[in-house]
């Protein structure tokens, strides 16, 4: 069969618009992924059906040692990292944004919104990034702790010659705004109200021979804090709104009012609390008898009232939790979950799992493995 060259020319006109009708189709489905919220393995799937060969390059920061970092995601689906040699801001597909060269040993970062403060736990320094502004703070002494509210105002927690403790709260442009000077209770953790007059520390007295937990609440237009004994060992408190202080304990989760009284609790019992996470109003608690691979947790999550929004049963040990909306992401050693009253979602990776935490969505998590920080995607 002999073909003109028009028949050619239509050919290839032919290919051209088929060409042309895939990378519509493509825009289309990305468009409707942005939509619906989907992840890369949705995006994935639908470019296979054009090309099989696809496959979808993860974001990954490669990190140079798997020792001395800490990662966390911010609200605006930002990354940051710190790291012995420094600070790094990550975007939403982990490409470097900026960086501060802040170095040294055990990096702890605390955020609240674009507020980031980072300490090095051990050493006087630390630094405030808030918006453009890079703040540089040197303490008096040992950095224990530190804390940060969603108005930039922050505060330290360092040891001092003398006294059991000394907590230093600073305003948004790193001025010294309140301090404090502990000379009977070994102060544990501190918390930091949007009111920025208000904060609270849990402490530890040992005074009369007896270890005591101790809540301190403070109005910075007084010298002293009011304080509240307690029967639980506390292991972090923070403000949930402008006048409620959210508690974990080695085996309850509570609320208490900034007037010292309780306002509720949840005891586990004989069982301890292993992975916790107090943000945005709630409070995620998974406690069991032991925290096995073969253990089943009770996995719960309270709105700032005390009723239970997520019961759920989470085969397996958590490392850690997070939270986003009514979910809770539950990561394990090699496996995470994100469940409400049921499982939604879950994968399983191939490295033990430092870290993860919802990125943006209750679809992405930012996980840190070893040397590696990387995005995963459930289905």
């Amino acid at each position: 069969e002999i073909r003109s060259i028009g028949d050619f020319k239509m050919n290839e006109k032919g290919k051209i618009g088929i060409k042309i009708l895939m990378v519509i189709l493509i825009v289309i489905l990305a468009s409707v992924l942005v939509y619906v919220n989907q992840t890369p393995v949705f995006f994935t799937k639908a470019i296979r059906l054009f090309n099989k060969n696809y496959e979808y390059k993860t974001p990954t920061v490669e990190l140079g040692s798997t020792e001395g970092t800490f990662v966390t995601a911010l609200s605006d689906a930002r990354a940051v990292i710190g790291t012995k040699e420094g600070i790094n801001v990550y975007s939403h597909s982990l490409k470097s944004e900026k960086s501060a060269g802040f170095s040294g040993e055990n990096p702890v970062i605390k955020h609240n919104g674009d507020k980031i403060l980072v300490f090095h736990k051990g050493s006087e320094k630390a630094f405030f990034m808030n918006g453009k502004k890079n703040i540089p703070i040197t303490a008096s002494g040992n950095i224990l702790t530190g804390a940060v509210n969603e108005n930039g105002y922050f505060a330290l927690l360092t040891e001092e010659k003398g006294f059991k403790a000394e907590i230093v709260v600073y305003d948004k442009n790193g001025e010294e705004f309140y301090k404090w000077h502990s000379a009977e209770n070994f102060v544990t953790d501190i918390t930091l109200s949007p009111s920025n007059t208000a904060f609270a520390a849990s402490a530890l007295d040992y005074s009369d021979g007896a270890l005591k937990s101790k809540l301190l609440i403070f109005d910075t237009t007084q010298e002293e804090p009011k304080i509240t004994d307690a029967t639980e060992n506390f292991t972090q408190i923070e403000f949930i709104g402008r006048s409620k202080i959210a508690v974990v304990s080695d085996n309850a989760v509570s609320v208490y009012s900034t007037g010292g009284n309780r306002l509720w609790q949840h005891s586990f019992g004989s069982k301890t609390v292993f992975a916790y996470k107090i943000k945005d109003g709630k409070i995620a608690a998974a406690a069991g008898d032991s925290n096995l691979g073969t253990e089943t947790l009770d996995v719960l999550m309270f709105n700032d009232g005390g009723k239970a929004v997520v019961n759920f049963k989470n085969k397996g040990e958590a490392v850690c939790l997070d939270i986003l909306g009514n979910d809770v992401l539950i990561a394990g050693k090699r496996y995470m979950r994100v469940a409400g009253n049921k499982e939604k979602s879950y994968i399983k990776t191939g490295k033990d799992i430092i870290s993860a935490q919802f990125f943006g969505n209750n679809k992405t998590a930012l996980v840190h493995s070893g040397a590696l920080v990387q995005l995963e995607y459930f289905d």
